[in-house]
């Protein structure tokens, strides 16, 4: 399955930590993302957090772009961000088809 890194940003005006009705986004968003994931087919790889740059950056395992983005439709992470989605290869992947490794 092709792996995704996926780029999250918000403006600290919509930042779940200031903004009440977005942490109650979040919180929804968080509570939902287990079952999104398996309705999407999606593995969540890790994701990770750069609180005062309201960032968050996903690795992910997909069937698609597109099941991304429901993913993050269905979560409610697409309400208060904006997302770059990007196809990639992990390191170890290339060493190997290239015999680095």
């Amino acid at each position: 399955m092709p792996a995704y890194v996926v780029n999250m940003k918000h403006s600290a005006e919509s930042c779940p930590l200031f903004n009440d009705v977005v942490m109650n986004k979040f919180k929804d968003g968080m509570a939902k993302r287990e079952e999104s994931a398996k309705k999407h087919n999606i593995n969540v790889i890790t994701a990770c957090a750069v609180l005062l740059e309201h960032l968050i950056f996903y690795v992910v395992e997909a069937p698609s772009q597109s099941a991304i983005e429901e993913y993050l439709k269905d979560t409610g992470w697409a309400s208060f961000n904006a997302a770059q989605i990007r196809e990639v290869q992990f390191v170890e992947d290339v060493g190997k088809r290239y015999g680095v490794l």
